[in-house]
């Protein structure tokens, strides 16, 4: 094991090759998480963290008690371009942030458009409004963006979930200005992060909470693929 790898980084390693030797077919079902522990002789935890990194980078599904799957869809592709950009990261926790900012602000926004009151939709208008006006500039498009991600979370009326992502200010501050450098490098993406974020908006004055929650999922992941991206051209960089 190289120095500072973390156990679950070598079964990550271990089943990537396993998936590349083709000893793991698209398609095909993973042994459980207890078996793959005796196997490598390491605690189920280190199972758990390396199959959700697999998950989150599309090369394995989890279906809630039925097990883990490989995907049919470029295996191998996914595995060769990804992997020891992801492994070799230090913070993972961005990765398992934008999951648990998927469960809760989805719910934010299916209550929100429940509930929130014509002041909730005024403050959340007024920070559309002022991420259109802060075009480009990074710093106040930044803070908008987050106050508009709480300006949701309030609107939804529920302490527990405003508490749970006000916890999270930091991080979430930190994918925000990381997504929004890393899409603004391109032309045309900063018009299409606005409209995201304005078809949310939206959704939630109309009173549409299954619209509101599905466009925040959609919202979300998008952005976990596009950290992987982030991840991929730093380690591209980083070999030049």
């Amino acid at each position: 094991m190289k120095p500072n790898q973390k156990v679950y980084q070598v079964i990550f390693n271990k089943i990537k090759d396993s998936i590349m030797q083709g000893e793991l077919l698209p398609g095909e079902k993973l042994p459980s998480e207890r078996e793959l522990a005796n196997r490598y002789n390491v605690s189920r935890t280190s199972i758990r963290e390396a199959l959700r990194v697999l998950e989150m980078n599309g090369v394995v599904e989890i279906r809630q008690g039925d097990g883990t799957f490989i995907k049919a869809s470029n295996v191998n592709a996914v595995v060769e371009s990804l992997s020891d950009v992801i492994i070799n990261t230090e913070d993972t926790l961005i990765y398992e942030m934008l999951e648990t900012r998927l469960v809760l602000e989805s719910e934010c926004a299916y209550f929100a458009a429940l509930r929130a009151t014509s002041r909730d939709i005024e403050k959340i208008g007024r920070c559309i409004e002022d991420m259109r006006v802060a075009d480009k500039d990074t710093e106040r498009g930044v803070l908008a963006d987050l106050q508009f991600h709480y300006s949701i979370a309030e609107a939804a009326h529920n302490s527990v979930l405003l508490g749970l992502v006000q916890t999270l200010g930091g991080h979430m501050k930190k994918t925000i200005q990381a997504t929004r450098n890393h899409r603004f490098a391109r032309d045309g993406l900063y018009e299409e992060t606005f409209n995201e974020h304005r078809d949310l908006f939206l959704a939630i004055s109309r009173r549409d909470a299954d619209g509101a929650k599905q466009l925040m999922i959609q919202h979300i992941t998008k952005i976990r693929q596009e950290m992987s991206e982030v991840a991929l051209e730093n380690y591209h960089q980083q070999e030049e």
